[in-house]
Protein backbone atom coordinates (compact mmCIF):
# COMPACT_ATOMS: atom_id res chain seq x y z
CA UNK A 1 0.00 0.00 0.00
CA UNK A 2 0.89 3.71 -0.72
CA UNK A 3 1.61 5.80 2.66
CA UNK A 4 2.10 9.24 2.64
CA UNK A 5 4.70 11.27 3.09
CA UNK A 6 4.36 14.36 3.04
CA UNK A 7 1.83 17.40 1.49
CA UNK A 8 3.92 19.81 -0.27
CA UNK A 9 5.18 19.47 -3.71
CA UNK A 10 8.72 19.36 -3.51
CA UNK A 11 10.15 21.87 -6.03
CA UNK A 12 11.23 20.70 -9.33
CA UNK A 13 12.36 23.93 -11.11
CA UNK A 14 16.29 24.09 -9.67
CA UNK A 15 17.73 27.95 -9.44
CA UNK A 16 18.32 29.33 -12.49
CA UNK A 17 16.71 26.54 -14.65
CA UNK A 18 15.10 23.07 -14.57
CA UNK A 19 15.52 20.72 -12.50
CA UNK A 20 17.54 17.62 -14.26
CA UNK A 21 15.81 15.22 -14.64
CA UNK A 22 12.78 13.08 -16.64
CA UNK A 23 9.08 13.86 -15.84
CA UNK A 24 6.06 11.43 -16.35
CA UNK A 25 2.97 12.21 -16.06
CA UNK A 26 0.47 9.51 -15.61
CA UNK A 27 -3.57 10.53 -16.06
CA UNK A 28 -5.88 7.84 -15.17
CA UNK A 29 -9.08 7.47 -13.27
CA UNK A 30 -7.20 5.30 -10.52
CA UNK A 31 -5.76 5.54 -7.12
CA UNK A 32 -2.90 3.16 -6.73
CA UNK A 33 -3.41 2.81 -2.86
CA UNK A 34 -7.20 1.41 -3.44
CA UNK A 35 -8.20 -2.10 -3.90
CA UNK A 36 -9.21 -1.98 -7.71
CA UNK A 37 -7.20 -4.64 -9.24
CA UNK A 38 -7.20 -5.49 -13.54
CA UNK A 39 -4.31 -4.94 -16.37
CA UNK A 40 -4.92 -1.36 -16.55
CA UNK A 41 -4.53 -0.99 -12.50
CA UNK A 42 -1.14 -3.56 -12.31
CA UNK A 43 0.44 -1.43 -15.50
CA UNK A 44 0.11 1.61 -13.39
CA UNK A 45 1.51 0.39 -9.82
CA UNK A 46 4.13 -1.65 -12.03
CA UNK A 47 5.18 2.11 -13.31
CA UNK A 48 5.57 3.64 -10.04
CA UNK A 49 7.14 0.40 -9.02
CA UNK A 50 9.98 0.11 -11.52
CA UNK A 51 10.18 3.88 -13.04
CA UNK A 52 13.96 4.45 -13.39
CA UNK A 53 15.68 6.51 -10.65
CA UNK A 54 16.49 9.67 -13.30
CA UNK A 55 12.57 9.81 -13.57
CA UNK A 56 10.25 11.64 -11.30
CA UNK A 57 6.42 10.58 -11.65
CA UNK A 58 3.54 12.52 -11.42
CA UNK A 59 -0.05 10.88 -10.93
CA UNK A 60 -2.82 12.60 -11.66
CA UNK A 61 -5.75 10.21 -10.52
CA UNK A 62 -8.57 9.30 -8.31
CA UNK A 63 -8.61 9.52 -4.23
CA UNK A 64 -10.68 6.31 -3.75
CA UNK A 65 -10.25 6.58 0.35
CA UNK A 66 -11.55 10.16 0.79
CA UNK A 67 -8.38 11.26 3.17
CA UNK A 68 -6.68 13.51 0.80
CA UNK A 69 -6.89 17.26 -0.50
CA UNK A 70 -8.41 17.53 -4.14
CA UNK A 71 -6.30 19.41 -6.73
CA UNK A 72 -3.34 19.21 -4.38
CA UNK A 73 0.13 17.62 -4.42
CA UNK A 74 0.86 14.57 -2.39
CA UNK A 75 4.02 12.86 -1.90
CA UNK A 76 3.38 9.54 -1.79
CA UNK A 77 5.80 6.12 -1.17
CA UNK A 78 4.31 3.27 -2.76
CA UNK A 79 6.42 -0.31 -2.83
CA UNK A 80 9.37 1.47 -1.80
CA UNK A 81 8.93 4.39 -4.28
CA UNK A 82 8.20 7.57 -3.82
CA UNK A 83 5.65 9.93 -6.42
CA UNK A 84 3.67 12.84 -6.47
CA UNK A 85 0.12 12.45 -6.44
CA UNK A 86 -2.86 14.81 -7.44
CA UNK A 87 -6.00 13.82 -6.81
CA UNK A 88 -8.78 15.41 -8.70
CA UNK A 89 -11.83 13.51 -7.72
CA UNK A 90 -12.80 11.07 -4.63
CA UNK A 91 -14.52 8.09 -6.05
CA UNK A 92 -14.39 4.98 -3.57
CA UNK A 93 -13.97 1.72 -4.71
CA UNK A 94 -17.53 0.28 -3.86
CA UNK A 95 -18.30 3.05 -6.18
CA UNK A 96 -16.18 2.05 -9.22
CA UNK A 97 -17.96 -1.69 -8.52
CA UNK A 98 -21.20 -0.51 -9.06
CA UNK A 99 -21.76 -0.32 -13.18
CA UNK A 100 -23.15 3.10 -14.12
CA UNK A 101 -25.92 3.57 -16.70
CA UNK A 102 -25.06 6.53 -18.11
CA UNK A 103 -21.52 8.03 -19.09
CA UNK A 104 -22.02 11.49 -16.36
CA UNK A 105 -22.58 8.91 -13.51
CA UNK A 106 -19.40 6.94 -14.37
CA UNK A 107 -15.96 6.87 -13.08
CA UNK A 108 -14.55 7.71 -16.38
CA UNK A 109 -17.19 10.26 -17.22
CA UNK A 110 -17.12 11.95 -13.38
CA UNK A 111 -12.88 11.73 -13.99
CA UNK A 112 -13.84 13.42 -17.44
CA UNK A 113 -15.53 16.25 -15.49
CA UNK A 114 -12.96 16.41 -12.87
CA UNK A 115 -10.07 17.13 -15.67
CA UNK A 116 -11.68 20.03 -16.80
CA UNK A 117 -12.70 21.30 -13.43
CA UNK A 118 -8.80 21.46 -12.15
CA UNK A 119 -7.50 22.01 -15.94
CA UNK A 120 -5.47 25.12 -14.56
CA UNK A 121 -4.25 23.17 -12.34
CA UNK A 122 -3.17 20.12 -14.34
CA UNK A 123 -1.84 22.39 -16.99
CA UNK A 124 0.40 24.79 -14.48
CA UNK A 125 2.05 21.20 -12.81
CA UNK A 126 2.75 19.78 -16.05
CA UNK A 127 3.79 22.50 -18.21
CA UNK A 128 6.31 23.52 -14.86
CA UNK A 129 7.61 20.48 -14.65
CA UNK A 130 7.65 19.92 -18.91
CA UNK A 131 6.27 16.16 -18.26
CA UNK A 132 5.55 13.85 -21.21
CA UNK A 133 2.35 12.18 -20.48
CA UNK A 134 1.60 8.60 -20.61
CA UNK A 135 -2.00 8.01 -21.11
CA UNK A 136 -4.21 4.61 -21.24
CA UNK A 137 -7.38 5.57 -22.35
CA UNK A 138 -7.89 7.26 -25.53
CA UNK A 139 -10.59 9.61 -24.66
CA UNK A 140 -8.18 11.36 -22.48
CA UNK A 141 -5.96 12.29 -25.62
CA UNK A 142 -7.28 15.75 -25.96
CA UNK A 143 -5.31 17.10 -22.72
CA UNK A 144 -1.48 16.24 -23.88
CA UNK A 145 -2.89 17.86 -27.01
CA UNK A 146 -4.51 21.02 -26.01
CA UNK A 147 -1.35 21.58 -23.53
CA UNK A 148 0.63 20.81 -26.52
CA UNK A 149 3.06 18.29 -25.01
CA UNK A 150 4.32 14.70 -26.00
CA UNK A 151 2.17 11.82 -24.85
CA UNK A 152 2.41 8.35 -25.39
CA UNK A 153 -0.55 6.40 -25.93
CA UNK A 154 -1.65 3.06 -25.06
CA UNK A 155 -4.07 0.89 -25.92
CA UNK A 156 -5.84 -2.23 -23.97
CA UNK A 157 -8.35 -3.73 -26.37
CA UNK A 158 -11.16 -1.80 -25.95
CA UNK A 159 -12.95 -0.70 -29.10
CA UNK A 160 -11.95 -4.19 -30.62
CA UNK A 161 -15.70 -4.91 -33.03
CA UNK A 162 -18.12 -7.01 -31.11
CA UNK A 163 -16.11 -6.96 -27.74
CA UNK A 164 -18.26 -6.98 -24.88
CA UNK A 165 -17.71 -5.91 -21.91
CA UNK A 166 -19.32 -4.50 -18.41
CA UNK A 167 -19.15 -1.07 -19.41
CA UNK A 168 -20.55 1.84 -21.01
CA UNK A 169 -18.06 1.96 -23.84
CA UNK A 170 -20.13 -1.38 -25.57
CA UNK A 171 -23.13 1.60 -25.52
CA UNK A 172 -21.29 4.47 -26.44
CA UNK A 173 -18.66 2.64 -28.43
CA UNK A 174 -18.19 6.12 -31.01
CA UNK A 175 -17.12 8.25 -28.11
CA UNK A 176 -13.81 5.59 -28.14
CA UNK A 177 -13.30 5.21 -31.57
CA UNK A 178 -12.88 8.94 -32.15
CA UNK A 179 -10.74 9.30 -29.23
CA UNK A 180 -9.06 6.42 -30.76
CA UNK A 181 -8.37 8.44 -34.25
CA UNK A 182 -7.34 11.41 -32.41
CA UNK A 183 -5.28 10.03 -30.40
CA UNK A 184 -3.21 7.54 -33.09
CA UNK A 185 -2.72 11.35 -34.85
CA UNK A 186 -1.44 13.12 -32.08
CA UNK A 187 0.76 11.04 -29.76
CA UNK A 188 4.11 10.27 -30.43
CA UNK A 189 3.74 6.75 -30.48
CA UNK A 190 0.58 4.46 -30.24
CA UNK A 191 1.15 1.14 -28.76
CA UNK A 192 -1.03 -2.01 -28.79
CA UNK A 193 -0.86 -4.92 -25.99
CA UNK A 194 -0.68 -7.76 -28.92
CA UNK A 195 0.52 -7.63 -32.66
CA UNK A 196 -3.23 -8.52 -33.87
CA UNK A 197 -4.36 -5.26 -32.24
CA UNK A 198 -1.52 -3.35 -33.89
CA UNK A 199 -2.16 -5.01 -36.99
CA UNK A 200 -5.64 -3.68 -36.87
CA UNK A 201 -4.23 -0.25 -35.97
CA UNK A 202 -2.01 0.39 -38.98
CA UNK A 203 -4.50 -1.63 -41.12
CA UNK A 204 -7.39 1.25 -39.93
CA UNK A 205 -5.09 4.61 -39.56
CA UNK A 206 -2.04 3.35 -42.33
CA UNK A 207 -0.80 7.10 -42.07
CA UNK A 208 0.17 6.98 -38.96
CA UNK A 209 1.43 3.10 -39.15
CA UNK A 210 5.05 4.21 -38.60
CA UNK A 211 4.26 5.00 -34.79
CA UNK A 212 2.71 2.46 -33.77
CA UNK A 213 4.13 -0.79 -32.68
CA UNK A 214 3.33 -3.69 -29.66
CA UNK A 215 4.41 -3.05 -25.91
CA UNK A 216 3.43 -7.08 -24.58
CA UNK A 217 1.85 -6.74 -20.72
CA UNK A 218 3.98 -8.57 -18.54
CA UNK A 219 4.19 -10.08 -15.09
CA UNK A 220 6.36 -8.50 -11.70
CA UNK A 221 8.78 -11.68 -11.41
CA UNK A 222 9.85 -10.31 -8.06
CA UNK A 223 6.72 -11.06 -6.07
CA UNK A 224 4.92 -13.73 -8.78
CA UNK A 225 8.17 -16.48 -8.08
CA UNK A 226 8.43 -20.44 -9.00
CA UNK A 227 6.57 -22.47 -5.79
CA UNK A 228 6.66 -25.87 -6.12
CA UNK A 229 3.04 -27.92 -6.52
CA UNK A 230 1.00 -28.29 -3.57
CA UNK A 231 0.84 -31.70 -1.43
CA UNK A 232 -0.61 -33.99 -3.71
CA UNK A 233 -3.61 -35.08 -1.06
CA UNK A 234 -5.45 -31.66 -1.49
CA UNK A 235 -8.06 -31.72 -4.67
CA UNK A 236 -7.16 -30.45 -7.82
CA UNK A 237 -7.46 -26.54 -7.69
CA UNK A 238 -7.65 -24.23 -10.35
CA UNK A 239 -8.20 -20.59 -10.37
CA UNK A 240 -9.44 -17.91 -12.52
CA UNK A 241 -8.55 -14.32 -11.20
CA UNK A 242 -9.97 -10.78 -12.66
CA UNK A 243 -13.43 -9.45 -13.39
CA UNK A 244 -16.42 -11.58 -14.87
CA UNK A 245 -16.88 -9.41 -18.11
CA UNK A 246 -19.26 -11.18 -20.64
CA UNK A 247 -16.24 -11.27 -22.97
CA UNK A 248 -14.42 -13.63 -20.28
CA UNK A 249 -17.37 -16.50 -21.25
CA UNK A 250 -17.92 -17.17 -17.30
CA UNK A 251 -20.71 -19.90 -18.15
CA UNK A 252 -17.99 -21.73 -20.42
CA UNK A 253 -15.65 -21.39 -17.28
CA UNK A 254 -18.13 -22.50 -14.85
CA UNK A 255 -19.50 -25.78 -17.48
CA UNK A 256 -16.10 -26.89 -17.64
CA UNK A 257 -15.80 -26.78 -14.04
CA UNK A 258 -18.83 -28.98 -13.58
CA UNK A 259 -17.38 -31.63 -16.04
CA UNK A 260 -14.47 -32.05 -13.87
CA UNK A 261 -16.79 -32.13 -11.08
CA UNK A 262 -18.13 -34.96 -12.70
CA UNK A 263 -15.24 -36.62 -13.26
CA UNK A 264 -13.63 -36.06 -10.12
CA UNK A 265 -16.12 -36.13 -7.29
CA UNK A 266 -15.23 -35.03 -4.53
CA UNK A 267 -11.38 -33.80 -5.57
CA UNK A 268 -11.92 -30.69 -7.42
CA UNK A 269 -12.15 -26.84 -6.48
CA UNK A 270 -12.53 -24.14 -8.40
CA UNK A 271 -10.60 -20.77 -6.82
CA UNK A 272 -11.94 -17.41 -7.85
CA UNK A 273 -9.67 -14.14 -7.22
CA UNK A 274 -11.86 -10.88 -7.93
CA UNK A 275 -14.99 -9.22 -7.24
CA UNK A 276 -17.57 -9.74 -9.78
CA UNK A 277 -20.30 -11.67 -8.37
CA UNK A 278 -20.38 -15.18 -9.90
CA UNK A 279 -24.39 -15.73 -9.10
CA UNK A 280 -25.36 -13.69 -11.52
CA UNK A 281 -24.59 -16.47 -14.13
CA UNK A 282 -26.78 -19.69 -13.63
CA UNK A 283 -24.32 -21.72 -14.56
CA UNK A 284 -22.43 -20.91 -11.57
CA UNK A 285 -25.40 -22.60 -9.24
CA UNK A 286 -23.73 -26.08 -10.42
CA UNK A 287 -20.40 -25.52 -8.84
CA UNK A 288 -20.91 -23.23 -5.51
CA UNK A 289 -19.99 -25.84 -3.65
CA UNK A 290 -16.82 -26.44 -4.97
CA UNK A 291 -15.89 -22.71 -5.51
CA UNK A 292 -13.95 -20.73 -3.28
CA UNK A 293 -14.52 -17.08 -3.53
CA UNK A 294 -11.01 -14.99 -2.62
CA UNK A 295 -12.64 -11.34 -3.33
CA UNK A 296 -9.59 -8.87 -3.37
CA UNK A 297 -6.13 -9.68 -3.85
CA UNK A 298 -3.23 -7.61 -4.08
CA UNK A 299 -0.12 -8.76 -5.75
CA UNK A 300 1.37 -10.34 -2.90
CA UNK A 301 -1.80 -12.27 -1.90
CA UNK A 302 -2.61 -13.14 -5.45
CA UNK A 303 1.18 -15.22 -5.94
CA UNK A 304 0.62 -16.81 -2.58
CA UNK A 305 -2.89 -18.22 -3.64
CA UNK A 306 -1.50 -18.97 -6.84
CA UNK A 307 1.00 -21.16 -5.52
CA UNK A 308 -1.81 -23.44 -3.86
CA UNK A 309 -3.04 -23.97 -6.84
CA UNK A 310 -2.91 -27.13 -9.64
CA UNK A 311 -3.20 -25.10 -12.61
CA UNK A 312 -5.18 -21.92 -14.38
CA UNK A 313 -8.24 -21.63 -16.81
CA UNK A 314 -8.72 -18.87 -19.12
CA UNK A 315 -12.29 -18.88 -21.24
CA UNK A 316 -12.07 -15.60 -23.07
CA UNK A 317 -13.35 -14.40 -26.64
CA UNK A 318 -10.56 -11.74 -26.50
CA UNK A 319 -7.95 -10.47 -24.71
CA UNK A 320 -5.02 -8.35 -25.15
CA UNK A 321 -2.30 -10.26 -23.24
CA UNK A 322 -4.19 -11.57 -19.90
CA UNK A 323 -1.93 -10.55 -17.36
CA UNK A 324 -3.92 -13.55 -15.12
CA UNK A 325 -2.43 -15.96 -17.50
CA UNK A 326 1.55 -14.40 -17.21
CA UNK A 327 1.03 -14.58 -13.19
CA UNK A 328 -0.27 -18.13 -12.77
CA UNK A 329 2.55 -19.39 -15.15
CA UNK A 330 5.21 -17.13 -13.17
CA UNK A 331 4.17 -18.74 -10.24
CA UNK A 332 4.82 -22.16 -11.95
CA UNK A 333 1.05 -23.20 -12.07
CA UNK A 334 0.06 -24.61 -15.94
CA UNK A 335 -3.36 -22.76 -17.63
CA UNK A 336 -5.78 -24.75 -19.48
CA UNK A 337 -6.93 -21.63 -21.91
CA UNK A 338 -9.56 -21.59 -25.00
CA UNK A 339 -7.08 -20.86 -28.12
CA UNK A 340 -6.36 -17.19 -28.61
CA UNK A 341 -3.19 -16.35 -31.15
CA UNK A 342 -1.09 -14.43 -28.67
CA UNK A 343 -1.26 -16.74 -25.69
CA UNK A 344 0.86 -19.90 -28.24
CA UNK A 345 4.12 -17.88 -27.27
CA UNK A 346 3.53 -18.89 -23.70
CA UNK A 347 0.81 -21.60 -23.24
CA UNK A 348 2.72 -24.98 -24.94
CA UNK A 349 0.97 -28.16 -24.95
CA UNK A 350 1.44 -30.79 -22.23
CA UNK A 351 4.65 -28.22 -20.77
CA UNK A 352 2.73 -25.04 -19.56
CA UNK A 353 -0.62 -26.19 -20.39
CA UNK A 354 -3.11 -26.50 -23.39
CA UNK A 355 -4.49 -24.56 -25.83
CA UNK A 356 -8.44 -25.57 -26.79
CA UNK A 357 -9.58 -24.62 -30.42
CA UNK A 358 -13.05 -22.94 -29.99
CA UNK A 359 -16.18 -25.21 -31.38
CA UNK A 360 -19.55 -23.70 -32.47
CA UNK A 361 -20.15 -25.12 -29.32
CA UNK A 362 -20.00 -23.92 -25.96
CA UNK A 363 -20.84 -27.52 -24.19
CA UNK A 364 -18.06 -29.42 -27.05
CA UNK A 365 -15.67 -26.68 -25.58
CA UNK A 366 -16.14 -27.71 -22.05
CA UNK A 367 -15.29 -30.92 -22.61
CA UNK A 368 -12.55 -30.16 -24.38
CA UNK A 369 -11.16 -27.92 -21.56
CA UNK A 370 -12.36 -30.15 -18.98
CA UNK A 371 -10.72 -33.38 -20.44
CA UNK A 372 -7.51 -31.01 -20.44
CA UNK A 373 -7.43 -30.34 -17.50
CA UNK A 374 -7.68 -34.07 -16.34
CA UNK A 375 -4.69 -33.97 -18.89
CA UNK A 376 -2.84 -31.80 -16.85
CA UNK A 377 -3.69 -33.28 -13.68
CA UNK A 378 -2.17 -36.49 -14.75
CA UNK A 379 0.72 -35.07 -16.16
CA UNK A 380 1.30 -33.12 -12.54
CA UNK A 381 1.06 -36.14 -11.28
CA UNK A 382 3.18 -38.21 -12.84
CA UNK A 383 5.71 -35.04 -12.24
CA UNK A 384 5.86 -34.87 -16.00
CA UNK A 385 5.15 -30.83 -15.86
CA UNK A 386 7.88 -28.64 -14.12
CA UNK A 387 6.75 -25.36 -12.11
CA UNK A 388 10.74 -23.96 -13.20
CA UNK A 389 9.78 -24.84 -16.83
CA UNK A 390 6.42 -23.17 -16.51
CA UNK A 391 7.72 -20.27 -15.71
CA UNK A 392 10.59 -20.31 -18.25
CA UNK A 393 7.46 -19.47 -20.46
CA UNK A 394 7.03 -15.95 -19.67
CA UNK A 395 10.65 -15.04 -19.56
CA UNK A 396 10.23 -12.52 -22.09
CA UNK A 397 7.55 -10.78 -21.04
CA UNK A 398 9.12 -9.17 -17.96
CA UNK A 399 9.12 -5.66 -16.79
CA UNK A 400 12.68 -5.33 -17.63
CA UNK A 401 11.84 -6.71 -21.12
CA UNK A 402 8.60 -4.79 -21.55
CA UNK A 403 8.02 -1.95 -19.52
CA UNK A 404 11.39 -0.45 -20.16
CA UNK A 405 10.60 0.24 -23.88
CA UNK A 406 8.01 2.66 -22.54
CA UNK A 407 10.44 4.94 -20.33
CA UNK A 408 13.06 4.10 -23.13
CA UNK A 409 10.33 6.16 -25.12
CA UNK A 410 9.56 9.07 -22.63
CA UNK A 411 13.34 9.94 -22.55
CA UNK A 412 13.76 9.69 -26.12
CA UNK A 413 10.72 12.01 -26.59
CA UNK A 414 12.21 14.30 -23.72
CA UNK A 415 15.69 14.40 -25.50
CA UNK A 416 14.69 14.98 -28.69
CA UNK A 417 12.92 18.15 -27.73
CA UNK A 418 15.10 19.19 -24.74
CA UNK A 419 13.00 19.04 -22.25
CA UNK A 420 16.44 17.55 -20.07
CA UNK A 421 19.72 18.09 -19.17
CA UNK A 422 21.40 14.65 -19.73
CA UNK A 423 25.06 15.93 -18.81
CA UNK A 424 23.54 16.91 -15.29
CA UNK A 425 22.29 13.18 -15.14
CA UNK A 426 24.58 11.74 -16.54
CA UNK A 427 27.03 13.22 -13.82
CA UNK A 428 25.03 12.31 -10.92
CA UNK A 429 24.35 8.91 -11.91
CA UNK A 430 28.28 7.85 -12.44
Amino acid sequence: MATLTSTASPAHIAAGGRDSRYQICLLHPFDPRGRKVGGLETYLRDFITFHPVDTDILFIGVDSIGDLELGAIHRLTFRGRNFDFMPILHYSDEQAREASKTIRGSLTGQFFGAVVRHLRLIAREIRSRQCSVDLRRVEFSWLPSLLRVPFVQMLHGEGVPKLKMDSLLKKYAFVHHTGERFAVSRCEKFLCVNPHITDRIRATYPEYRDKIDTLWTWVNTNIFEVQPFPERTKPFRVAFAGRLDEFKVPPLMFKTMARLKAKLPGQVEFHYIGTSDPERFGEFAEIADITVRHGFKDAHGMAATFADMHAGILTSEFEGMPRCVLETLAVGRPVVAMHLPQLEAVIHDSQSGFLVQRSESMDEDADQLASRLLDTRELINAGAIDPAEVASSINDFTPNTQLARVFKLHKEIQNARGMTNLTAIQSASA
